[in-house]
């Protein structure tokens, strides 16, 4: 994994996103069923907080040995702390609240909204244009997302709760990586995720023991299956993921990079099928075609001229 600075290409090659996207494609669309296994068994801010730091460690370490530099200038860390509030914090302790009440399949949908709000966001923050093909990919990709909820929708009247955290995880994750794009921090792509999650975690370390009291106790007694969920969220869905999301997040325009992500929530739904024992039905398959064809006019579009960042203040 080479860490990628703002100084080098500021427009991923379609091969390397096509890599990008099948990486989070597989890790993150697993991890939903994983989720699910884990904070059944877990309270969900113990089975986060367990997670979150240690895939920030591992990245700053990757720094490290790429020879990027770990260091933070005391006039971003206010900035940082922004993106890990939103990208890291919010995300993470909204959606386990949500999956916990929800299926694992639906719930990675649900959160998968997130291109909705990154291209709103985006036309504000940005001043981001929105292309033909942009806006057929966009409306392909919420189109199949649609599809997959059908029935689903009185799951969410049944569980309303849920669904609401789960939406409101999409937004926050949404805003933070337009700000992202907005900021554009002059920092090593590793140094700046890895100090990410490790804030991130910091808030939801300290709200742990509201929710579990007896938090120690708790990782000291789980299972197997338990260590599993939050290994894989440690080395796959923490570093890796995390590496080729916030990657893509800082070359890509916004609508690409938040449209690159939609074949999660499918890979979401059919692994939750495999691990959970959900049926597969005809519309997951047209869900399917409809994402695969939004990635397609979204990722092969033209390239367009983009404004220079705005300056980072000293």
């Amino acid at each position: 994994m080479n860490s990628t600075s703002p100084a080098t290409a500021q427009h991923a090659t379609p091969v390397s996103g096509l890599l990008l996207v099948g990486i989070l494609a597989l890790v993150w669309g697993c991890n939903w069923p994983v989720l699910k296994i884990g904070v059944s068994e877990l309270p969900p801010l113990t089975f986060r907080a367990a997670s979150l730091p240690f895939a920030g460690i591992g990245l700053l370490i990757v720094a490290r040995l790429s020879g990027d530099s770990i260091a933070i200038p005391r006039a971003l860390w206010g900035r940082v702390a922004m993106l890990a509030l939103f990208n890291i914090a919010a995300w993470n302790a909204l959606i386990v609240f949500g999956v916990q009440q929800m299926p694992a399949g639906r719930s990675a949908i649900l959160a998968f909204t997130l291109p909705i709000w990154s291209v709103l966001f985006s036309l504000v923050l940005l001043h981001e244009p929105l292309s033909r093909r942009k806006i057929i990919g966009l409306v392909l990709g919420i189109s199949g997302m649609a599809v997959l909820l059908g029935e689903d929708i009185q799951q969410l009247q049944r569980s309303p709760a849920g669904a609401l955290f789960i939406l409101g995880a999409a937004i926050s994750w949404a805003f933070g990586t337009v700000l992202l794009r907005r900021w554009k921090p002059p920092l090593p792509q590793n140094t700046l995720t890895g100090w990410m999650l490790v804030l991130g975690w910091m808030p939801i370390a300290v709200l742990v023991p509201f929710f579990d009291s007896h938090p120690l106790q708790t990782l000291a007694t789980m299972s197997g299956t338990a260590w599993f969920a939050v290994l894989y969220n440690i080395f796959f869905a923490g570093t890796l993921a995390h590496w080729a999301w916030f990657t893509m997040a800082r070359t890509l325009p916004v609508a690409v990079s938040s449209l690159s992500s939609l074949p999660v929530p499918v890979v979401g739904v059919l692994s939750g099928m495999v691990f959970l024992g959900e049926r597969p039905g005809p519309s997951e398959f047209i869900a399917l075609g409809l994402v695969l064809a939004s990635l397609g006019a979204v990722m092969f579009a033209p390239a367009s001229k983009s404004p220079p960042p705005p300056a980072v203040p000293d």
